[in-house]
């Protein structure tokens, strides 16, 4: 099915271009592969610009002797762009995000804030292409290397347990005997770990996995609590029959409830910061206020008001988004979303559904194809009360299993499979069977 735009008659005929209907939408459907086609013009643009040393509009541009300055700020741009256009080969709603974070930075003569962070966007993208294209081989080696630093970082968070404190020097006296390894505090830890549970369950079986939750319900911390209950769930539900995934609902919510009553239902004072924020989001809610402007923002607030209230982080990623890059940022983050949930939806048909054999100790190992989606999940429920993606290592993990959920889906998708119509006429005839 598709839909035809175009000057043709009202039967439907003449020229147009053509538009995959929602129904055949895919998460390829997101993935453009013609930027090197227009990385010449780019080129063109860039010579141009930077040549043409004009001071409009470049008066308030802070960089000294502008027949330097000029090129530079173009320089930037044409990287930007470039980056972009390989970024769009995994998603083009990533690229264009991080094109317009580029031009918002740009439209305040790329403050050193913006330009760090826009620096550390760019890199992200790159690895988040580049692992759209692994071979499986290289994706799983890739998981074993996070596996890796999950292992190193639950050790630690062990011995912190048993107020153990190698190589960390200063410990906060409300910390102590909660796991945080070298992430320096219980939630950015447990944040963590949930992330990786899913692909300790894959790799290691549930007993592992039941392991790494008790650990990360042991920092009293909601969020890497409800997330590592989410990861859980996610894993489960196609592996395991309903009294599993009773089960996990069960303890699942009661940890949370435990947590939450033994830390604090207020959420820490967050819901009071985000209420300030909404506010100052108010004076730019199209455009935002910056990439990276959240922390200078918070440093001149508390400033203001002479204590430290607002936070450097917003500790929820959707409205620091909003703050940053505006309606317009929050609009292509969204349709990237919509790529990975479709991506998710295709791999959560079509990949292998039962455990993989192995000794008791390994029960219950999954296919890695399980664990992507998984990843993600967690991820996305750590997002609404953690800084995950201006945690670097965490931000890292979670572009992986996206990329990689992607490159299943479009692996799923390239293999045959039989239509709706002979799938429910099968289904039916079993019923029949059964029934007789």
């Amino acid at each position: 099915m598709q839909i035809s735009f175009g000057s043709g008659s009202g039967n439907g005929g003449g020229p147009g271009f053509r538009l995959p209907a929602l129904r055949s939408l895919t998460s390829q459907s997101f993935e453009w592969t013609g930027g090197p086609e227009v990385s010449a013009w780019i080129w063109v643009a860039v010579m141009l610009l930077a040549t043409l040393v004009i001071p409009w509009p470049y008066a308030q541009f802070q960089w000294p002797l502008l027949e330097r300055a000029v090129p530079v700020l173009w320089m930037v741009a044409g990287g930007v762009a470039l980056v972009c256009l390989r970024v769009s080969r995994a998603s083009w709603p990533f690229a264009a995000l991080i094109f317009w974070a580029g031009l918002r930075a740009m439209y305040h003569y790329f403050p050193l804030r913006s330009l760090q962070v826009l620096l550390l966007v760019l890199m992200a993208g790159l690895l988040y292409a580049a692992a759209r294209d692994l071979t499986d081989r290289g994706a799983r080696l890739a998981a074993y290397a996070v596996l890796a630093g999950v292992g190193f970082e639950a050790i630690l968070g062990a011995m912190n347990a048993m107020r153990l404190y190698p190589w960390m020097g200063w410990i906060d006296p409300q910390h102590i005997g909660k796991p945080m390894g070298m992430l320096t505090h219980p939630n950015y830890w447990g944040s963590f770990m949930a992330l990786g549970l899913p692909l300790v369950w894959a790799v290691l079986g549930v007993p592992a996995a039941i392991l790494l939750f008790l650990l990360t319900l042991r920092t009293i911390s909601p969020g890497p609590v409800i997330s590592a209950a989410v990861g859980a769930l996610v894993m489960a539900w196609p592996l395991f029959g309903k009294r599993v995934r009773g089960a996990i609902l069960v303890i699942g919510g009661a940890s949370i409830g435990t947590v939450l009553t033994m830390h604090e239902w207020r959420l820490s004072g967050r819901r009071e910061v985000w209420d300030v924020a909404v506010t100052e989001v108010m004076r730019w809610p199209i455009l935002g206020e910056g990439l990276g402007q959240w922390r200078q923002w918070a440093e001149d607030y508390n400033k203001g008001i002479g204590k430290f209230f607002v936070t450097l982080q917003a500790h929820n990623e959707p409205l620091q988004l909003w703050f940053e890059l505006g309606l317009i940022g929050v609009i292509l983050v969204g349709l990237w979303a919509f790529q990975a949930f479709l991506a998710a939806k295709t791999v959560w048909s079509a990949a292998p559904a039962a455990t993989l054999p192995g000794p008791t100790y390994l029960w219950g190992r999954a296919p890695l194809e399980r664990a992507w989606p998984a990843v993600v999940a967690v991820a996305v429920v750590n997002s609404l009360g953690s800084p995950v993606f201006h945690l670097p290592a965490q931000a890292m993990v979670a572009m992986l299993a996206l990329a990689r959920m992607q490159a299943d889906a479009a692996a799923f998708q390239s293999v045959p499979t039989e239509s709706r119509s002979v799938q429910r006429r099968k289904k039916a005839m079993r019923k029949e069977t059964v029934d007789a």
